[in-house]
């Protein structure tokens, strides 16, 4: 058989979860034998690291045996090559299904570019995908927690959060700080409690801030399903905030206290409730920890290994077997 080839057209300073997750996809079949390649002409990202077993790339040759990944981003130079024929496999790894629905195809679009197998990270948009676009051959490859990296530290009384997830927009104030100005107004004895805006970090950086908060702010928004939230429920942290939609795989009333986006000022009653539970050690704390952690623990990256082997396997399977 021929080579996969990931299309990761994005710059290196781009901490996407999606990037993280497609170079752990890649790494794991160049491990097992697979010839691997990943297609990103800006250069391999900076913020992971990245072993030197996979070949990143700023050109390839498509040959016929080939499979090609295309991310669900469909547009400029991306869709000229998924609209391009192709006599190999196409196949479209989609993190984020409200970004594909934008684009306006239908599944009968999709199949005329010729994808023929959608590879999602969760149960929720795989339904989704069926329901809204009716596309056949959609896989699950659950997305995984790195507890090598991912593990509580030390705790100190501090939020953490992503401010990227809900920026400023139409008038709108960016949420993050926001919430943070809302809590200190009402509550002004919260004032003391300092937050940790993970942005401009590596990941080994936000594992150690993770790692060493008491609470996480989850601003998770249209996701397939959300990483972050996962790695602070494996990182001990007590997660208040958004499940994200693809976050309702996991999200439960016992493993966080979730609510609806325009719910801000109950976010803020509750990080509020959280700080003074926190402060005199009340134990439904530990059982709420308890629970995000068997949360967490479920996506594992063995998990994750065999379900990359498996899908991969099924989709290469008529170009016969690795030299």
């Amino acid at each position: 058989m021929g080579k996969i080839v990931f299309l990761n057209p994005f710059s290196p300073d781009a901490t996407y979860g999606g990037v993280k997750v497609t170079y752990q996809h890649a790494e794991i079949l160049a491990k097992s034998g697979y010839e691997v390649a990943v297609y990103q002409p800006a250069g391999r990202p900076s913020w992971i690291d990245i072993s030197d077993r996979l070949n990143v790339c700023a050109d390839f040759e498509a040959e016929p045996d080939d499979v090609l990944v295309f991310p669900e981003v469909l547009h400029e130079f991306m869709l000229e090559i998924a609209q391009a024929p192709f006599p190999g496999k196409k196949v479209l790894f989609c993190q984020n299904p409200f970004y594909l629905y934008s684009y306006n195809f239908s599944g009968r679009d999709l199949s005329d570019m010729g994808f023929s197998h959608f590879i999602v990270p969760g149960r929720e948009t795989a339904q989704s995908l069926s329901s809204v676009l009716g596309v056949p051959k959609v896989h699950v490859i659950p997305n995984s927690v790195d507890t090598n990296l991912f593990y509580p530290r030390q705790k100190h009384l501090c939020i953490a959060t992503n401010p990227r997830k809900w920026p400023g927009e139409g008038g709108n104030s960016p949420l993050a700080p926001l919430l943070m100005s809302m809590l200190r107004l009402k509550y002004p004895e919260t004032a003391d409690v300092p937050w940790l805006m993970l942005e401009n970090m590596t990941q080994r950086q936000v594992a150690e801030a993770m790692g060493g908060a008491a609470i996480f702010l989850a601003l998770s928004r249209q996701e397939a399903l959300p990483l972050t939230p996962l790695e602070a429920m494996a990182s001990r942290c007590a997660l208040v905030g958004f499940h994200g939609t693809g976050g309702k795989d996991y999200a439960t009333h016992r493993n966080g206290y979730w609510f609806s986006p325009e719910e801000c000022e109950e976010i803020v009653d509750c990080l509020a409730t959280l700080i003074y539970d926190m402060k005199h050690h009340s134990p439904r704390i530990d059982r709420m920890l308890h629970e995000a952690e068997k949360t967490a623990s479920q996506y594992s990256v063995s998990a994750t290994y065999q379900a990359v082997l498996q899908v991969y396997g099924e989709i290469c399977a008529h170009f016969g077997p690795r030299m």
